[in-house]
């Protein structure tokens, strides 16, 4: 018997990139499918590149222009966050009988306190929401409080399976550190992530700001330099108490991790319904971590005894945690282990089995010929 094949979707131009969480995420779980033994091919538009052939990632793993692909030919479509649902849609994938949708974040039909999107962006990825629950076999999100809002808005025709982010389980050998050759001697308390922009998401982006900069500023008081990697507009970042870097390479960015002291974990606001990567990737390379109270995962700082979990918008005790623990080295023996045993992609990946397996009978009982009497 063949095996189960999967089509897996993002961004209609391409799956993202290793310098940004959402394309590690979907990349990652994409290997990780495969190398339970499905066949997965990563759907892109490449028309405008004269693209026409599949490009083979690694076994069972393959990359495949939109305009190659039959929708019939996969047992199952696996939509990645609302745009991937969204290019699905463009793609004329829509009626599938066997898709998944992934959600980062759900969105509710009126502004909802611990969800970052607002105005025209959060009333189109309702609309999609909509489609998704009319479309889609199965929903995946991250957390509890995103399926409570999930069934609040949209009830429970459509099922909900909870899949958590992961890590990767094997890593780069060390590299330099990558502070030195920016000039920066001080211990360094790093934050990974997104700070957004002002065109897309203007009022998080004026709020992520401010809240650097008042971190930034108490870190520097104890002799501490916030370093910020990740995406988003930093016009408003007060320079002299906050590095902003950008962007940077999956591959690369372990070494930011592990010449950092600390690592911080803001939650979005005084209630938060999804989880944070950053935490399983400080914890991956043994880095001590704060984090504030509302982010959903902070229960791993205490299993690990890795960090310190404060109240939200506490910037004092936040800054003092951060302080004492670079101050101090941490107790790092089986962390990383750990967190490849229980929270890996592989381990991830291993929670879709029974699912996958039930669109394959599916997909078989479509299939089969009739028997005569």
């Amino acid at each position: 018997m063949s095996a189960t094949r999967i089509a897996c979707i993002y961004l209609r131009s391409g799956w993202g990139n290793l310098a940004s969480m959402d394309g590690i995420r979907f990349f990652r779980m994409a290997e990780a499918l495969a190398r339970r033994g499905y066949e997965v091919d990563v759907t892109v538009d490449r028309k405008h590149d004269r693209i026409t052939q599949p490009k083979l990632f690694g076994p069972r793993l393959r990359e495949v222009p939109f305009q190659c692909v039959r929708w019939d030919d996969y047992d199952v479509v696996k939509t990645f966050f609302h745009a991937g649902f969204e290019s699905l849609l463009a793609m004329g994938g829509g009626d599938h009988p066997f898709i998944v949708s992934k959600l980062g974040s759900v969105v509710g039909h009126e502004e909802t306190e611990g969800v970052y999107f607002f105005g025209s962006r959060r009333e189109r990825l309702f609309d999609t929401q909509r489609e998704i629950a009319k479309r889609s076999r199965v929903v995946t999100v991250l957390t509890n409080r995103s399926a409570a809002l999930w069934w609040k808005e949209h009830g429970y025709r459509t099922r909900v399976w909870q899949v958590p982010t992961g890590v990767d389980a094997e890593i780069p050998r060390i590299g330099q550190n990558p502070y030195l050759a920016m000039g920066i001697s001080e211990p360094v308390a790093i934050y990974a992530g997104n700070i957004y922009n002002a065109a897309d998401q203007p009022e998080v982006n004026r709020l992520w700001q401010n809240r650097l900069n008042r971190i930034g500023a108490l870190l520097r008081r104890d002799g501490i330099r916030l370093v910020v990697v990740g995406a988003g507009d930093s016009d408003q970042l007060d320079h002299d108490v906050v590095r902003h870097v950008g962007p940077v390479e999956g591959a690369k960015f372990w070494d930011w991790q592990r010449y950092a002291r600390v690592g911080l974990v803001l939650a979005q606001g005084p209630v938060q319904d999804n989880e944070s990567s950053k935490i399983y990737y400080y914890l991956r390379t043994g880095l001590q971590v704060v984090c504030e109270r509302p982010v959903p995962n902070a229960w791993l700082l205490e299993t690990t005894a890795m960090g310190a979990i404060v109240d939200y918008d506490d910037v004092e005790g936040l800054a003092e945690s951060a302080a004492r623990l670079a101050s101090s080295p941490p107790r790092v023996e089986g962390v990383g282990e750990s967190m490849v045993l229980h929270h890996s992609w592989d381990v991830r990946a291993r929670l879709y089995d029974a699912l996958f397996a039930e669109a394959r009978t599916l997909r078989n009982s479509r299939t089969r010929p009739n028997q005569e009497p």
